[in-house]
């Protein structure tokens, strides 16, 4: 009769083994485990249903491949031109990049890219009064001291629409430029190295056209012998002109555009790794093109003979437009740096931004001067698609 009961204590002995087994299996990889609910994150869920098996935690990171697509807005600053006073200041502007490629599974692939910045747009302006500023008007005759048809006048005589005013705005351009540029570009994947980074080398061809707007204008006053009018009399001179002499006016408007196409090659490199759900890359690219520089000049004088005086009206008037052109032809070099995290939204879609740097050396046209520079900097944030 005791054999029946050692065998079924052996049994049960047996089972609670198995079980005890089984629940240290399943509590592998779960620290303090005090239950048998598993704590709601321990799996670290990223809830893309669709996406391929994950091994990156294991060490195998699998770049994607096939066609892949960017889009950033950038926020930029803009070093000015050397010609102003002011050189070494920055003044902000704005723009985007897009690029669109593909990867290949053995490893090789294009990438085409384009960006614009449509700024900075600083200008310093000035809003002077010329000679009959006030132009007022008698009112209508009332007879017999009656109250008459009077309508109310205007103290100005709307010489200028913006101001509403009888005066000009005399503009001085600080740092006025657009920018854009393609490029195409080869690129190879090499093989993950041991610290976990993938480079990809690139070369190819690069556009950028730049343009660089300049303005400058001056307002001058002279009496009936030609001689300057000073704004303020000299007191040290009783016969020195005094400005209710002025008669007549002189305005003067500089306007220019000084276009830079360039064209030519570059060679640049990226590396990236992945950590968890970011993905960490940089860009480098030096780049070496060929500058065709256009400068076209814009001068307008208008000469006005107008007495100082209330609702004085002028005497004569001319204007003189004067239109130059002259080209130019410069060797430019830079580089541009691209560091940028992304975040992995879903299997396809991350979110990223960055920061960035463009430089253009030498033999950038800005103002006058054939010999400038181009450097902004910036921010970027965007979206990536299957990259």
């Amino acid at each position: 009769m005791r054999f029946p009961r050692i065998q079924t204590l052996l049994g049960v002995l047996a089972i609670m083994t198995l079980v005890a087994t089984s629940v240290e299996a399943q509590n592998y990889g779960q620290r303090q485990y005090s239950g048998p609910f598993v704590d709601f994150d321990e799996f670290n869920p990223d809830y893309q249903f669709f996406a391929p098996l994950d091994n990156t935690h294991f060490g195998d990171f699998t770049p994607n491949f096939g066609w892949f697509f960017t889009w950033d807005k950038l926020f930029t600053k803009t070093a000015r031109p050397r010609q102003e006073e002011s050189y070494g200041s920055f003044d902000r502007g704005s723009g985007k990049r897009i690029s669109l490629g593909f990867m290949r599974p053995d490893n090789l692939g294009w990438n085409l890219s384009t960006t614009t910045l449509g700024g900075p747009n600083t200008y310093q302006e000035l809003i002077v009064e010329r000679n009959n500023r006030v132009a007022e008007e008698e009112g209508g005759d009332g007879g017999g001291g009656g109250g008459g048809d009077e309508q109310p006048t205007p103290n100005q005589d709307d010489n200028n629409p913006i101001t509403g005013q009888r005066d000009y705005i005399l503009r001085d351009s600080i740092n006025a430029v657009t920018y854009s540029s393609w490029e195409l570009n080869r690129t190879w994947r090499l093989k993950e190295n041991d610290k976990g980074r993938i480079w990809e080398p690139l070369v190819g061809i690069r556009y950028s056209n730049f343009r660089d707007y300049f303005e400058s204008a001056e307002y001058n006053r002279y009496d009936e012998d030609g001689l300057p009018v000073p704004q303020i009399p000299n007191p040290n001179n009783p016969d020195s002109p005094a400005p209710d002499d002025a008669e007549i006016e002189e305005y003067i408007l500089n306007q220019g555009i000084h276009n830079n196409d360039m064209f030519g090659g570059q060679l640049g490199l990226r590396w990236y790794r992945k950590q968890s759900r970011w993905l960490l890359s940089n860009e480098l690219r030096f780049f070496a093109m060929n500058n065709n520089q256009s400068i076209r000049k814009d001068q307008l004088r208008e000469v006005t003979q107008v007495e100082v005086g209330t609702g004085e009206e002028p005497e004569s008037q001319t204007r003189e437009q004067t239109i130059t052109w002259d080209t130019d032809n410069s060797f430019v070099w830079g580089g541009e740096y691209r560091g940028e995290a992304a975040y992995t939204i879903t299997r396809d879609l991350t979110a990223r931004f960055g920061f960035n740097v463009i430089n253009y050396g030498k033999g950038i046209g800005r103002g006058e001067n054939y010999g400038d520079r181009f450097l902004t900097y910036g921010f970027n944030f965007g979206i990536t698609l299957n990259r």
